[in-house]
């Protein structure tokens, strides 16, 4: 049987993993797959699991939703530059 840290292990990368992926595919097509409002929301969410997983001591959730909160703010920053690129088109 699979002990419970492998499977919160597996779970993770899976997460990073198609989390990193779409924004990957959101670069290539120089386009923004998100609304910076939900973007926003979702980082303070983040955030306080962060905080949440520091304080129960459960370090795999922590460093999970660290990774996740540099990707979500990668994505903020690609956004609002992708969206200054098209302001200037217009």
């Amino acid at each position: 049987m699979i002990d419970a840290v492998t499977i919160g292990i597996i779970g993770s990368v899976a997460i990073i993993i198609s989390w990193a992926y779409e924004t990957l595919e959101a670069v290539k097509r120089r386009k923004s797959l998100i609304d910076l409002k939900f973007s926003a929301m979702n980082l303070f969410g983040v955030l306080l699991l962060i905080l949440y997983s520091w304080q129960i001591e459960n370090f795999l959730f922590f460093y999970l939703n660290i990774i996740l909160f540099a990707i979500e703010l990668l994505e903020i920053a690609y956004s609002i530059g992708v969206k200054k690129v098209h302001r200037k088109r217009k």
